[in-house]
């Protein structure tokens, strides 16, 4: 189960991937919880221009997702600098900060939630987050603040 103020405190629930998981690996930099919204945190240089070079450990992940730092959703719970699973894609249900409403794209804003993007969102200069670029799916179904929503990643 996702720590407090995760997001959905079930942790990651997938409805769908369309029978082909977006699923990547890699290595977290800081305890993350499954469900939280991830984005890649790497050095410089951990890989050459062939696969040669490259390991899983080449790609690290660390929480609180916002914006444009978005890559996936983790899987399930992991400790620090521990193996760790990201979703890139498929159906979820996710908690909604603000009115989601279904049919629009969502992004999220670095509280593990999502929120309907629309025209009239300015971005935060302390977040950086706002209506362009800065999608992370869209809502399949409407959520109001605290609740659910079935939302479909595709970032």
């Amino acid at each position: 189960m996702a720590g407090a103020g995760i997001g959905n405190p079930a942790g990651n629930v997938t409805l769908w991937d369309f029978g082909t998981p977006k699923i990547i690996g890699g290595y977290a930099r800081s305890n993350v919880s499954g469900g939280a919204f991830v984005f890649g945190s790497t050095a410089n240089g951990v890989v050459s221009s062939g696969t040669n070079s490259f390991i899983a450990g080449s790609l690290l992940f660390t929480t609180d997702a916002s914006g444009a730092q978005f890559n996936g959703i983790a899987v399930t719970d992991v400790g620090s600098n521990n193996p760790i699973s990201v979703a890139l894609g498929g159906v979820m249900i996710l908690q909604c900060v603000g009115s989601v409403i279904g049919g629009q794209p969502v992004g999220c804003e670095g509280t593990n939630s999502v929120t309907t993007l629309g025209s009239s969102v300015v971005p935060d200069a302390a977040t950086n987050w706002g209506p362009a670029g800065k999608k992370i799916g869209r809502a399949l179904c409407d959520g109001a603040s605290g609740g659910y929503a079935v939302i479909y990643i595709n970032p």
